[in-house]
């Protein structure tokens, strides 16, 4: 895993000054060196976390000298299966300067354009350069696991794999994307900073150098909205044989590889997987002082069980908030749960001992781990049986409610006809949260419905895009799709995935999120992932061969830090003081109700909005540390290399083609 940044200039010349700042603004990503191209209007920068070839995959790489297309590129990710690949492309003629994987990728690029990635496996984010074209070619990995974000100018074109790279300039909150995070509502391709955006994934764009005219070509999709066919016994054969392929791509590295280990299935069996084959990887977890989200005690059951090295790392009151602002700078988006302080401080803790861990992200998406479809279900077989109590629903949402403390609760929303028109009637239940309009005008003096429609139609957009040939819209692959284009790929993947492992110079693998694996998951019918209301019944199955019956058959729970941290004295001056940044950069908020809303947090008032107060404040407490913290250069050097502070600096870093 690495940092990558490319920029191109259209009315200038290209200085190598434009790369000091980047080169330390992305320096956590690659900590084992650094490398840049530099081509009148056009520059590549790439920092190295080396995994794969430690002593000779240095970048920027050229593609080589027998293929069909001269390109320059930089890589950021893994590509599994890359022998073979590599290979084939000897067999073809094409010769290779380093052993690495990333030169595989660009090779294949070069020989074959998009349609060469339409089969991997991995998790990349990548620039190519095409000088004899004219061109720049990037993208990312079908679920968007390794970051690319984007922006746009008149005279310019930026890449990076951190939007703190993009501009050295002090940020500029996006309006309309904060309004919508407020409304709860989070729909790519926008990010918190005005003319940011992500890159979307399964993508590889093309840019015209000449007349910066920007398109796409879409190289793989997410495996849904397909017949699901697959036998029970099949399904669980494939799932399984497939899993442990996943985990062993994911065990191929120079550097000794981790799991993290938090109590639930999806780590655990992913962990077990890892012993299965071989592997003993030293596990890590985050502990709480909380009884409630503490699930360390459980960790350790299940490391002792498979004989593996476990350490446990507390968050505690001391070091929540200092954990709390560094997470957010890594996210580098406002949050709305401190979880990412604890997912910081684990990262922090793994980082001293390995380069890599495997985590267990992605599989509730995939495999029906989470409340809203078992509520689906469950109103569907009332639908057909309408004789039965209605209040079922109500009943089993509630509970849902009070175990995800009401992140996850599948209410149906009062926009359905609105959301409905966009998505051939269906309502993806991402939008079962949307703020209610009163509340959303008083917060933002806007209208909902602008906001929701412009978020609808962005959405719709993605999705006509990405299966343009007028599929079955069922609803599980539409909230399974909903969920995995907004919440999975902005907030899980950042938030508690690739954002706080690499600020700690850690690389994180998902072996849930295997394209091949999914091509599988997309055939199991949903009976078999949810069964009865049992979530992720198909890979509980699975795991009685590899855990005992109670880690196997413990119910999921959602990962939470307390919020009882942010009340205690340590973190009440830093939270003052950031609101208050947050005010003098948010002016078109209505902060004259905001003042009144966050009263009742003061009073201690237990109304229905406890919950929205706790989360606006961490809305506004986080836009205030992005403001002041996000583009601060870093105060020491990474391990592989002194920070650049000149163009002298940069000099021996250069690479020449």
């Amino acid at each position: 895993m690495c940092g990558i940044w490319a920029k191109v200039n259209f009315t200038r010349q290209m200085t190598p000054e434009e790369l000091v700042a980047p080169v330390a603004l992305l320096s956590h990503r690659g900590p084992d060196g650094y490398g840049w191209y530099l081509d009148h209007r056009t520059a590549l920068l790439h920092t190295r976390l080396s995994i794969i070839d430690l002593e000779g995959g240095a970048q920027p790489l050229r593609s080589s000298p027998t293929s069909l297309t001269d390109l320059i590129g930089i890589v950021n990710g893994e590509l599994y299966d890359y022998e073979p690949l590599r290979r084939g492309l000897i067999a073809r003629g094409l010769t290779f300067a380093t052993k690495s994987d990333s030169e595989v990728l660009l090779n294949l690029y070069a020989e074959e354009g998009a349609r060469a990635f339409s089969h991997l496996s991995g998790e990349f984010a990548f620039v190519f350069y095409d000088r004899k074209g004219k061109k720049l070619h990037f993208g990312r990995d079908p679920h968007g696991v390794k970051p690319l974000f984007f922006s746009q100018t008149p005279e310019s074109f930026t890449l990076s794999s951190e939007v703190k790279a993009i501009s050295t300039q002090k940020p500029v909150l996006s309006e309309d994307y904060i309004k919508s995070f407020i409304g709860r509502m989070m729909i790519p391709p926008g990010t918190s900073l005005e003319n940011v955006f992500h890159v979307l994934p399964g993508r590889v764009y093309t840019l015209d150098l000449v007349t910066g005219a920007l398109g796409f070509e879409l190289f793989q999709e997410l495996p849904l909205f397909r017949q699901r066919t697959l036998s029970k016994e099949a399904s669980l054969e494939l799932l399984e044989s497939e899993l442990l392929k996943s985990v062993r791509r994911r065990l191929v590295a120079d550097v000794d590889v981790g799991c993290y280990l938090s109590g639930g299935i999806d780590s655990a069996l992913v962990t077990a997987m890892a012993v299965e084959l071989g592997a003993r990887p030293e596990a890590f977890t985050v502990g709480f002082s909380d009884r409630d989200l503490d699930e360390s005690q459980r960790a350790q059951a299940i490391a002792r069980h498979l004989g593996v090295k476990h350490s446990v790392v507390t968050l505690t009151g001391k070091n929540f908030f200092p954990s709390l602002i560094k997470s957010i700078v890594a996210f580098e988006n406002p949050v709305t749960n401190p979880h990412g302080a604890a997912k910081n401080l684990l990262s922090a803790h793994a980082a001293k001992s390995v380069k890599v861990v495997l985590s267990g992200e992605g599989a509730d998406e995939w495999l029906g781990g989470y409340s809203y479809l078992r509520i689906q279900k469950l109103k569907a077989f009332l639908g057909r049986h309408p004789k039965l109590s209605k209040s079922l629903v109500e009943r089993y949402s509630h509970t849902q409610k009070q175990i995800n403390m009401g992140h996850l609760d599948g209410k149906s929303s009062f926009n359905d006809e609105l959301i409905g028109a966009y998505f051939e009637g269906h309502v993806p239940s991402v939008f079962a949260r949307t703020l209610k309009h009163r509340m959303f005008k008083y917060l933002t003096g806007s209208e909902l419905d602008f906001y929701l429609s412009a978020a609808c139609t962005n959405l719709q957009t993605i999705l006509a895009e990405e299966y343009p040939r007028g599929v079955e819209k069922t609803t599980w692959d539409l909230n399974s799709w909903a969920s995995m284009r907004t919440d999975l790929l902005q907030y899980i993947l950042a938030n508690v995935g690739d954002r706080q492992e690499m600020s700690h110079s850690l690389e994180g693998r998902t072996p849930f999120l295997d394209s091949q694996l999914c091509r599988v998951v997309g055939q199991i019918p949903e009976r078999f992932l949810i069964y009865g209301l049992r979530e992720k019944w198909a890979l509980r199955e699975i795991a009685a061969k590899y855990l005992p019956g109670e880690i196997r058959n413990h119910h999921k729970q959602p990962f939470f830090a307390p919020m009882k941290y942010l009340y205690l004295k340590e973190a009440r001056e830093g939270m003052k003081h950031y609101l208050d940044v947050a005010r003098e950069h948010t002016p078109w908020l209505d902060w004259k109700h905001i003042d009144r809303f966050l009263l009742n947090e003061r009073l201690g008032s237990q109304s229905v909005f406890e919950g929205t107060v706790i989360s606006l404040k961490l809305i506004l407490f986080s836009l205030g540390v992005l403001v002041e913290e996000l583009r601060k250069p870093p105060q020491e050097s990474p391990r592989g290399y002194s920070l650049p502070k000149t163009v002298a600096d940069l000099g021996p870093h250069r690479r020449e083609f």
